[in-house]
Order: C-alpha cells, then structure tokens, then sequence
C-alpha cells in the first residue's frame, strides 16, 4: 500500500483522512479536489480499500491534469478510475 501513498506524493497529491459522511444512499469512500490537490480518503474506511480509492481518486487527477482523456459518460469515467485502481494494485503498486 505505500507504494501507492508514494505515487500520489509523485503526483504532488496530498492525502488526508477525513470525516466524509453518505452521499445520496451510498457511502462516500473517497473524493478527489483538485483546487489541493487533494485526496480524502473517509477515516472509517477499512484499510484493505484504502488502496483501491486511492488509485480510483488518482486517476481522477490524472483527467484534471491532462494525463489521459476526460471520457464524456460520467459511468465510463468511473469504470475507468475502477479500472486504473484495481491495475495499481495488480502491479503491487
């Protein structure tokens, strides 16, 4: 897992863990803010998915900042960012 902490820091991406409460009826297990750029990770979620929502919220900087194509279905991004994480982690990164 620190492989991917260490990714993020390459990317100038901080990480913070913080209260992020439910978003809509599901929980809200991380967000991604570029204005950090930041990575929030919620504070109660379990350490074996921290990893995957890191990789998922940093492919989400990698659209902001240019790296790959900003896909035009918000469903295609998120099974992008999907994609991207669980990659990571097959990598051992």
């Amino acid at each position: 897992m620190n492989a991917v902490f260490e990714l993020c820091s390459a990317y100038g991406v901080s990480v913070r863990f913080a209260e992020l409460g439910d978003w809509g009826k599901d929980e809200l297990r991380a967000e991604y803010d570029p204005a950090g750029p930041e990575i929030r990770i919620h504070i109660q979620l379990e350490a074996d998915l921290v990893a995957r929502a890191l990789g998922h919220e940093l492919y989400h900087h990698r659209e902001a900042i240019g790296e790959v194509a900003v896909l035009g279905n918000k469903r295609a991004r998120e099974a992008a960012a999907d994609a991207y994480a669980a990659q990571l982690l097959e990598a051992g990164t």
